[in-house]
């Protein structure tokens, strides 16, 4: 027999990352009846294996719909870490620490200082280092900087971050308290429709009723949305990482070249990370991206050579297609909604997420536009190559 759950739930979110706690938090702090279900651990996949890097967003006003999302992000960050520090006792971490960008190359050269166009135009600050001055703030790059004189690096003081176990740590708690309900190992299987609504979603013998469904599985979403008839172009890609463990902070700012990137924590650990692999939902580490990791970290931090490395993870990062992720209404289905496939930023983005998915979920005007963000538009893409029978990427 099925074990039917029908307590008078608003709002049942499928997957407990950090975007599904995002929404939940802001809904429930809103008065909802929420119930959140997740196939594993909440918060455990790739929420839990990200490093927590909030780069600056911009300060005008950005035309770009990622970066209007990313801004209003970046400026809820702030705020919610505080409301979740005086709800939970849990410091996230959250810290304005800088983040500094390296022009190894001549073609990383090339493009940081096309970013600072975009620095300019966004009203974000930044500052231009030469070879001499890196080495003077950063001593353990003197040698770089002694050998590549050419060597740039550009310092973005609003660049933030927050650790990601501690985060959703207070998520979780501050969810807990204001009565969301959190199922663990729970694997949505199905969702029942009639009409132009969806009924209930099962798990197993478990089904589950609602007002509203939102699937917030990140990486898995596709799977659970094809069944009903929606495709999207959300596919998983691995990132690997290495965590190191100093004595002590040896500097507070995260450190870019390209996509490897230097997280330091308070307490003495160094995050070391990372790729981008489309080799489906394998969470193995691999030496053949582990090793080049390592090398690209001693390489710019020799003093790691004697830091004792912790442990190697990888995540499942949800990409999408075009980049962006899936915000808003599962047409034809009134009552389900997605918000997914937030690839690299599923942390950094999620507080806007949240407040954005409870505006457009509730019937408010939303703070920013989610056309764009429709789960259509690849069908909408598709139909025009059609058409006009040429690519566009």
């Amino acid at each position: 027999m099925p074990l039917e759950y029908h307590p008078p739930y608003d709002l049942m979110l499928c997957g407990g990352g950090v975007v599904g706690l995002s929404i939940a938090y802001e809904c429930a702090s809103n008065g909802w009846k929420v119930l959140l279900v997740d196939s594993g651990q909440i918060g455990k996949e790739s929420s839990w294996a990200g490093a927590g890097i909030l780069p600056a967003g911009a300060t005008t006003a950005a035309q770009d719909p990622t970066e209007q999302l990313r801004a209003l992000s970046h400026r809820l960050h702030p705020e919610w870490s505080q409301r979740l520090l005086e709800q939970t006792g849990i410091d996230n971490e959250f810290r304005r620490c800088g983040g500094l960008y390296l022009g190894m190359s001549p073609a990383e050269r090339a493009t940081l200082a096309a970013n600072q166009m975009w620095w300019d135009e966004h009203g974000v600050g930044f500052e231009s280092w030469s070879a001499h001055e890196l080495a003077i703030r950063l001593p353990f790059m003197r040698e770089q900087a002694a050998v590549n004189e050419r060597l740039r690096a550009w310092y973005v003081p609003e660049d933030c971050q927050v650790r990601n176990p501690r985060h959703i740590r207070a998520l979780v708690a501050a969810c807990k308290k204001l009565g969301v309900t959190m199922l663990e190992n729970a694997c949505v299987d199905s969702f029942e429709t009639h009409a132009d609504r969806i009924v209930s979603a099962h798990s197993g013998v478990r089904v589950f009723h609602a007002e509203k469904f939102c699937v917030t599985s990140g990486a898995w979403a596709s799977q659970l949305l094809k069944p009903i008839g929606i495709e999207t172009g959300i596919l998983p890609v691995r990132g690997q990482m290495v965590l190191y463990k100093l004595d002590k902070p040896l500097f507070s700012m995260v450190i870019n070249e390209g996509h490897r990137y230097l997280v330091p924590r308070d307490d003495g650990y160094v995050l070391a990370g990372s790729c981008e692999e489309e080799v489906g939902f394998d969470h193995r580490t691999t030496a053949e991206m582990i090793d080049p990791i390592k090398e690209w970290a001693l390489q710019i931090c020799p003093v790691l050579s004697q830091a004792v490395v912790e442990r190697v993870w990888s995540g499942l990062r949800p990409g999408s297609f075009d980049t962006l992720p899936y915000l808003g209404t599962l047409h034809p289905f009134e009552n389900g909604f997605v918000a997914a496939g937030h690839f690299r930023h599923g942390l950094h983005w999620s507080t806007a997420t949240g407040l954005l998915m409870y505006q457009w979920m509730s019937g408010q005007k939303t703070e920013i536009d989610l056309m764009p963000f429709r789960v259509q538009r690849g069908q909408t893409l598709g139909m025009q190559l059609h058409t006009t029978n040429h690519s566009n990427s």
